[in-house]
């Protein structure tokens, strides 16, 4: 069975915290909608789980996927956090495009597409706690463009609450 976290894309009040994913600060024009979630809304102190981000570009967007050289690709940065170690995120295959006036073959996202991101919480998360609830943050970078234009690059934080028994 699946639980689906309680989506939350936020925009987080204060630098520290943003500081810490690493990411530019959000832009407050979004060429994408992006909405959070995993495959438990708890689990067990050891457990890996997946999270995961389900990104949708705007009409007329594209964002740059793994695989394009000499452009901004979409990232998924998680903030560090004592007890959690995260895996290698996986991202989709992109489609590869040809732009007028350039001859290669460019791999991007027009529609939506999921970057899963793998997660193993430590023995230790919780102890001696009946439930602790954890807060996952991180961001996801990206430079947007459509036919014309290619945007600034931006930042979308992202976060997921994960209850551990």
């Amino acid at each position: 069975m699946r639980a689906h976290l309680t989506a939350i894309v936020t925009v987080f009040s204060g630098i520290g915290l943003l500081a810490q994913t690493l990411a530019p600060a959000p832009s407050a024009v979004q060429h994408v909608t992006a909405t959070a979630g995993a495959n438990a809304a708890r689990a067990p102190a050891g457990a890996t789980i997946s999270l995961w981000v389900d990104v949708t570009p705007k009409p007329a967007i594209h964002v740059y996927a793994p695989g394009a050289t000499d452009y901004q690709i979409v990232t998924l940065v998680m903030t560090p956090q004592r007890g959690l170690t995260f895996g290698k995120a996986v991202y989709p295959v992109g489609t590869p495009i040809a732009f007028p006036g350039i001859t290669e073959r460019v791999p991007v996202y027009q529609k939506m597409f999921r970057i899963t991101q793998p997660l193993t919480l430590a023995r230790t998360v919780g102890a001696g706690q009946t439930l602790t609830t954890l807060t996952i943050a991180g961001a996801m970078n990206y430079q947007a463009c459509d036919d014309r234009v290619c945007f600034p690059p931006a930042s979308l934080p992202v976060k997921w609450t994960l209850e551990v028994p």
